[in-house]
């Protein structure tokens, strides 16, 4: 009994540590710029969607993008295009 309990008790905390592994942060585009390159500067994004617009599928600014945990922004952005950022982005934003 106390060796299934320990198993049960391991498993448990294998999953719960994979799932800290797994666990990633998103990025919203929180800017109104739409110039060449602005969609690439991290400083254009933010945690909070703080604009409070949400995601449509008109691809005129990006909405949001996920990074990994070990990752960061700047590198998901790295030196792309604002076409290439649309291309990542989940969803997309209106014209501001």
């Amino acid at each position: 009994m106390l060796a299934a309990a320990l198993l049960t008790a391991g498993v448990t905390m294998s999953f719960k540590m994979a799932e800290k592994e797994m666990a990633s942060t998103v990025h919203y585009y929180v800017s109104d710029d739409m110039s060449e390159g602005a969609f690439a500067n991290p400083a254009n994004w933010n945690t909070v969607n703080e604009d409070g617009v949400n995601c449509g599928t008109v691809e005129i600014r990006p909405c949001k993008v996920t990074v990994a945990t070990g990752s960061t922004l700047s590198a998901k952005l790295g030196s792309k295009t604002n076409l290439e950022v649309l291309g990542i982005s989940e969803g997309f934003k209106p014209n501001p």
